[in-house]
């Protein structure tokens, strides 16, 4: 599972943290991606993959459960 993260206006996507989950993990999660104008090419994306979000943080955080 990976976030969905909408281009609301401009060319840039900013996402310092959310979350992504493997088959049982949730982990945070930040990126940052820049698309040309018409939104057809990536100019630049970097990512960073935080730590393990723990079982009752992900509760409260609303994240599903498998």
């Amino acid at each position: 599972m990976i976030p969905s993260v909408p281009l609301k206006v401009g060319n840039i996507l900013d996402a310092p943290d959310v979350a992504f989950r493997t088959t049982t993990t949730w982990y945070h999660l930040g990126f940052r991606c820049e698309v040309d104008t018409g939104a057809t090419r990536v100019l630049s994306f970097n990512f960073r993959v935080g730590p393990v979000i723990p079982a009752d943080e992900s509760v409260r955080l609303g994240l599903p459960v498998r």
